[in-house]
């Protein structure tokens, strides 16, 4: 979970007594920041939550001195100042031990405060790296990418490889739901550019690096206009909530299904934001209301991975499907679409699918049916396993792609349970997936 330190934020407003924090103009969204929930509330949020911490160094309007308090605040063990502070302040005598820190915030963009050209940002973060691992080594420092096919992405990789241990990327109905095709070809790019800067910065000289995808969300509509918008206009994005359809629920599953396939190399998410506004949860004064997007989260939660100290398999898995042949967002997915020179082409299937072995003796599965007409049998080969007993398929579908949950009408879009029994000695399970649905199947394996 992180928290922005983006390029305008003021941490030290964010602690102390609450009825002494100052107010301050949020330059990024053009309203205000109370600062009643700072640091030391966050920590203790995600210790409730037990999820790890993620604070956004402030590499805008703040200077390397105020990060470097930071880093000392929450991670401090010595008698030194700013470790008093965190003990005065929260009576937390341990130190926090935040792990992940990123350096700054989207610095490429126009919209950014004190934006950097690549060749800036690498030297600023080069210096910021070096001061930051003096206060804490064992910290893990996060790069501020874009989208990884861009050179962007390839000068800060080439720049930052001896420094940085994570490498962050930034991000109707047929061009929402194949999205995620220009997502995991930048996934395949950037694992390529970071392994052209480990041999050109020699991998003795440097540590491992992953991706951490921060602040996607599965496209929604009125998003990607404002990006382009005066700055004036970004307060109604405070003030409006989106309300999300079907279509947003199978883009958001197949998102879910890039990050299980390509789990060697992202080891970290960071969906923009989880309650009220572009989010899968919205919060009346007496009700919750989940959201078409908050079941793939559910399900994808939920048998398709296992604690952080023993993480499930994700499998390498083929898919023979018929593909798309129509308009792409961007455009150069469906250029490329064509090419079969390259196993790593987009091809725009129809069926979008990841897998995952949680134990030695359970699997998980999730299918998504992409067209938008036509339903499908899925055959899924299990390659040598079988079942010795029933398995559960979960599945999602309404026949109208423009179903919404609402506080009035909260379940048009849900979750359905069947149950189903092996067939015995088979190693194969066919799967009716109807027209622009998904199912997930949970199941006993074994080797035959």
């Amino acid at each position: 979970m992180s928290i922005p330190g983006g390029n305008s934020y003021r941490w030290k407003d964010g602690i102390g007594p609450k009825e002494l924090r100052p107010r301050r103009p949020e330059l990024a969204w053009g309203s205000e920041e109370s600062n009643q929930f700072g640091t030391d509330e966050f920590i203790r949020w995600c210790r409730d939550a037990s999820v790890e911490p993620y604070i956004c160094l402030n590499m805008g309007t703040r200077a390397l001195e105020d990060a470097l308090d930071w880093v000392e605040y929450c991670n401090g063990t010595g008698n030194t100042y700013w470790a008093n502070k965190r003990r005065e302040n929260s009576g937390a005598h341990a130190p926090y031990n935040v792990k992940y820190w990123g350096l700054g915030n989207e610095m490429y963009g126009p919209w950014a405060i004190n934006n950097l050209t690549a060749e800036e940002c690498t030297r600023k973060a080069q210096q910021w790296a070096h001061a930051l691992k003096l206060v804490d080594p064992s910290i893990t420092l996060i790069s501020s990418g874009q989208n990884g096919y861009n050179l962007w992405d390839a000068t800060l990789l080439q720049g930052l490889a001896k420094f940085v241990t994570r490498s962050k990327r930034r991000k109707d109905y047929e061009r929402r739901v194949f999205g995620t095709e220009a997502a995991e070809k930048g996934v395949q790019i950037t694992r390529s550019l970071i392994e052209l800067a480990r041999i050109e910065n020699g991998p003795e000289k440097t540590n491992p690096i992953k991706i951490s995808f921060d602040e996607w969300d599965h496209g929604t509509r009125r998003r990607n206009v404002w990006m382009f918008v005066a700055p004036v206009f970004r307060l109604i994005r405070v003030l409006r909530q989106e309300h999300y359809d079907l279509t947003d629920c199978l883009a958001m599953a197949s998102w879910f299904n890039v990050f299980i396939r390509n789990a060697g190399i992202i080891a970290m998410a960071n969906n923009t934001e989880l309650a009220n506004a572009i989010t899968p949860i919205l919060t009346a004064p007496n009700q919750l209301l989940k959201q078409t997007t908050f079941y793939p989260y559910y399900l994808f939660s939920t048998h398709m991975r296992r604690a952080i100290d023993s993480p499930s398999l994700s499998l390498d898995v083929h898919v023979d499907s018929p593909s798309y042949a129509g308009e792409t967002l961007p455009t150069w997915i469906g250029g490329l679409r064509g090419d079969r020179s390259h196993i790593r082409t987009p091809r725009c299937k129809w069926i979008d699918t990841s897998a995952v072995f949680i134990s030695s003796s359970e699997g998980a599965k999730i299918v998504v049916n992409r067209h938008l007409m036509a339903g499908a049998n899925v055959d899924i080969n299990l390659m040598g396993y079988t079942g010795g007993r029933e398995y559960a398929i979960y599945s999602i579908y309404h026949p109208s792609i423009d179903a919404t949950n609402t506080f009035e009408n909260p379940n048009v879009v849900t979750v359905n349970e069947t149950r189903c029994n092996w067939e015995k000695a088979k190693d194969k399970i066919r799967v009716v997936v109807k027209e622009h649905s998904f199912v997930k199947l949970v199941m006993p394996v074994k080797q035959l």
